[in-house]
């Protein structure tokens, strides 16, 4: 039975909606244009939806379970805008399909949803599995592990084939198909990048002589204006792992345009101050650390908790990691980490004396970038007196005597990286 209340709330619903479809939307013609003004109050949830739909000219259904009054008060929206302020207050779901929209609780749709999914789920495992080989041409099999899993089914697996540089897949065949799509935009050629680098010993007192100096502010010898100086901490490690106090600056740069590495490296050698200490080249792959080592393995005897003895070696002398990357430019990032490190015996072990820095520069193809302070100090220690005098035993003391010279060595390195092309390689040949 229909109550006189139910009777004014709907004539009062339909009242609203008549003004607002008054003023403004005469037609279906306008949907593309805000509602200037939407008012309901207590109005039922379906004139409401029933508004919309005449104002959108879309098809909007309400479910059998929508029901129960809603005020709004909406200026300046779009009815798409309106729907889903409606829906979203109420705790409602629009659900598009072909050609019409659903409206129907939310808890309603989750349950939907968890039943479609289980349906797909059980249709799923009815389909047969398929076991695929995907050969890898350029990347490692086991590094595409991972990402590959991020596709798999909960029904799917991966193994590697090392001795084939291979991926076997077993998983549904659409799954399957994605997969080897997936894997063959990753199995790309990675380019490679030669690294080149020269390591120069100068006496420190040519350096200021000549006018040089690694911790000079402003521009300095850089082309691109990027010389900077750094502070680094040295640390001494021994048997009780002593550290001393900070100590070593480094600074990186790039040298500029025109500059000839090779003329001012003879130029230095000529005058007899300074030698090429090692001139190593070697080639890696992009993002891929490349490491240059000159020095040697020294023993160190520790201790287990039982007492007995450990050997372990330690690496000491001059170490220079890099990691170049290939940027959109065409240019060249590199991580710099120089190394140098001596180490001398004491009465408790060991003492390592290292000083490192780390640093990212970034420079043309073929641009040298130099790293500059790694300085050391060499005793000599030389003898003078009396000929004759001096060789005689005991005596021979009072008629000579020893001097002691300190020499302080800046170790200068020099890298430069070259992007290995298709001609570099040897795949395409060359004119003569």
């Amino acid at each position: 039975m229909i109550t006189s209340q139910a009777v004014r709330r709907a004539a009062m619903a339909l009242l609203m909606c008549s003004l607002v479809a008054f003023s403004i939307a005469p037609g279906a013609a306008q949907t593309s244009k805000p509602i200037k003004s939407v008012n309901f109050q207590n109005a039922d949830i379906r004139s409401v939806v029933n508004f919309l739909a005449e104002y959108s000219g879309q098809n909007i259904v309400a479910g059998p379970a929508v029901e129960g009054d809603v005020t709004l008060n909406l200026h300046d929206v779009t009815w798409e805008q309106a729907l889903d302020i409606l829906t979203k207050t109420y705790e409602l779901k629009a659900v598009r399909e072909n050609g019409y929209i659903r409206i129907l609780p939310l808890l309603d749709y989750q349950k939907e949803e968890n039943a479609r999914e289980q349906h797909d789920s059980n249709n799923r495992r009815l389909v047969r599995l398929e076991t695929r080989i995907i050969e890898i041409n350029n990347a490692s099999a086991g590094d595409l592990i991972t990402p590959v899993k991020t596709i798999l089914t909960d029904r799917g697996k991966v193994n590697i084939d090392k001795r084939t540089n291979s991926l076997i897949i077993t998983d549904e065949p659409v799954t399957v198909d994605r997969i080897e799509t997936f894997v063959g935009g990753l199995d790309r050629e990675t380019r490679q990048i030669r690294i080149s680098a020269k390591l120069l010993e100068v006496s420190s007192d040519y350096l200021e002589e000549f006018g040089f100096d690694w911790f000079m502010d402003g521009e300095g010898t850089g082309g691109d204006n990027n010389e900077l100086s750094y502070q680094n901490n040295a640390k001494v490690v021994g048997a009780d792992g002593r550290v001393t106090d900070p100590f070593g600056h480094y600074s990186f740069f790039t040298a500029q345009r025109g500059w000839n590495l090779e003329a001012a490296v003879d130029a230095i050698i000529s005058e007899g101050k300074g030698k090429v200490v090692a001139h190593p080249e070697i080639t890696t792959v992009d993002n891929k650390e490349a490491r240059i080592q000159m020095g040697q393995r020294i023993p160190i005897k520790q201790w287990d908790a039982s007492g007995n003895v450990i050997i372990s070696f330690t690496e000491v002398g001059t170490i220079l990691r890099v990691t170049p990357h290939i940027t959109s430019a065409n240019r060249i990032l590199m991580n710099l980490r120089p190394e140098r490190s001596t180490y001398e015996y004491d009465p408790n072990g060991v003492v390592i004396s290292t000083n490192n820095a780390e640093t990212n520069v970034v420079v043309q193809n073929g641009q040298t970038a130099v790293i500059g302070g790694l300085t050391t100090q060499d005793e000599t220690i030389t003898e003078s007196g009396v000929p004759l005098l001096k060789d005689i035993p005991l005596l021979g003391e009072l008629f000579k005597y020893k001097r002691k010279k300190l020499e302080s060595r800046d170790l200068i390195i020099f890298v430069t990286p070259l992007i290995v092309d298709a001609e570099m390689m040897g795949s395409v040949e060359t004119n003569p």
